[in-house]
């Protein structure tokens, strides 16, 4: 793939626009069937394809999303996804606003040969550098 990172950023790009504007249609032609959505919430929650669809219509809404150091990993037929995301969302009338570590598994269909997301994680990201700073400093490319 010439620029996995480009081609994966639109996919993120119209799934996230399908979430905001609360359009059904466009999350089943982006999501596998058999997707899961993970929250890092304490503790964990999860939601298959269906019950995330059901929540977008009542109450788990984006209202704003930005991008931040994406990257894209190839992996057989699928490809992960990572990358900090400033996201702005209300779930049940409560207002969920930050940086999010989101991690998406997109897999390749055998059939259509489409994209489909098959797993995502949202989990908040940690304020304190403190921690990344000591991981990186344990990296032994630098």
């Amino acid at each position: 793939m010439a620029n996995l990172e480009a081609t994966f950023e639109v996919l993120e790009n119209r799934l996230m626009r399908a979430w905001m504007h609360r359009d059904p249609r466009e999350v089943k032609a982006t999501v596998s069937s058999d997707a899961i959505f993970m929250f890092g919430t304490s503790p964990p929650a999860l939601l298959d394809r269906a019950s995330f669809i059901a929540s977008m219509q009542d109450g788990f809404r984006l209202h704003g999303f930005r991008f931040h150091e994406l990257t894209a990993r190839k992996y057989g037929r699928c490809v992960w996804f990572s990358g900090q995301a400033e996201l702005e969302m209300t779930l049940g009338g409560v207002d969920w606003k930050g940086n999010f570590l989101l991690t998406d598994l997109w897999r390749k269909g055998i059939v259509r040969r489409s994209w489909a997301l098959a797993e995502r994680s949202i989990a908040p990201a940690e304020g304190d550098k403190r921690l990344s700073d000591a991981i990186r400093a344990m990296q032994l490319w630098h």
